[in-house]
C-alpha cells in the first residue's frame, strides 16, 4: 500500500492505514458521538465508507503484549462468549447511535440546510454533514435490516493458531442478523481488507 495514498489513525497502540479514497472517522473522537455520551450506548472504534458505497463498522481489540514505559502491558482477554456478546452490543449500539445523530442534526433547520447543500448541491466527502447523512442512508435510512453492513473485528492475538479467532467468529455470527457480513482480521491476516495495522511504541 502506497503511503502517499493512505490515511493514518491510531487506536489501541496500533497504527492503522486506510486507502485515501475511504472516508473514515474515529467514532469516539467525533463531536456527534461525544454529544451523545449520556445515552449509555457504546460505539465501535471506526466508521468508514468505501468508494463502492459500503458502510464499515470496525472494532479494534489488541491482545498482543506490548511495552508501556518500562513495563509489559497485556490487555485482559475475555472468554470468546463474553467478547462476542460485547461486540454484538457495540455493533447494534453503533447503528442506533447513527440514527440518533441523524435525528439530532435534523432538529436544526440550519443543519438540515447544510446537509442538503453538502450532499445534494456540492457533495463534499470531507464534510461531517456529508459523512453522517451518507452513513445514515447506508444504514437504510432507519428502515433497513442492520445485517446489510460490513462488520469488522480487528483483533491482534499473540497465538500462532487462530482457534480463538474462529470461535469468536462463530459465536458472533450466531448473535448477528442472518446473512450479516462479518470479518475477523489482524495485521498478519488482513483477510483481503485494504486496511493495514502495525504496533507503535508507547512511552
Amino acid at each position: 500500500m502506497d503511503p502517499a495514498n493512505t490515511t493514518t489513525f491510531f487506536e489501541s497502540d496500533l497504527e492503522f492505514t486506510f486507502p485515501s479514497d475511504w472516508t473514515v472517522r474515529k467514532f469516539d473522537d467525533t463531536t456527534a458521538y461525544q454529544s451523545l455520551s449520556g445515552h449509555g450506548l457504546k460505539g465501535v472504534d471506526f466508521i468508514a465508507i468505501s468508494p463502492d458505497d459500503r458502510l464499515w463498522l470496525i472494532e479494534v481489540k489488541n491482545f498482543r503484549p506490548r511495552r508501556k514505559g518500562s513495563r509489559e502491558y497485556r490487555a485482559e482477554r475475555r472468554a470468546p462468549t463474553l467478547l462476542a456478546s460485547d461486540l454484538h452490543r457495540k455493533f447494534v449500539d453503533s447503528v442506533r447511535l447513527i440514527n440518533i445523530v441523524q435525528q439530532y442534526l435534523h432538529r436544526s433547520r440550519w443543519r438540515s440546510l447544510q446537509i442538503w447543500y453538502r450532499t445534494r448541491v456540492r457533495p463534499d466527502r470531507n464534510s461531517n454533514y456529508w459523512f453522517w447523512q451518507r452513513t445514515y442512508e447506508l444504514c437504510g435510512g432507519g428502515t433497513r435490516h442492520v445485517g446489510d453492513l460490513e462488520y469488522v473485528v480487528w483483533m491482534e492475538t499473540p497465538e500462532a493458531n487462530n482457534d480463538y479467532d474462529v470461535t469468536l467468529y462463530q459465536l458472533l455470527s450466531e448473535r448477528m442478523p442472518v446473512g450479516a457480513s462479518i470479518t475477523v482480521a489482524e495485521s498478519d491476516h488482513p483477510q483481503g481488507l485494504p486496511i493495514r495495522a502495525k504496533a507503535v511504541a508507547v512511552e
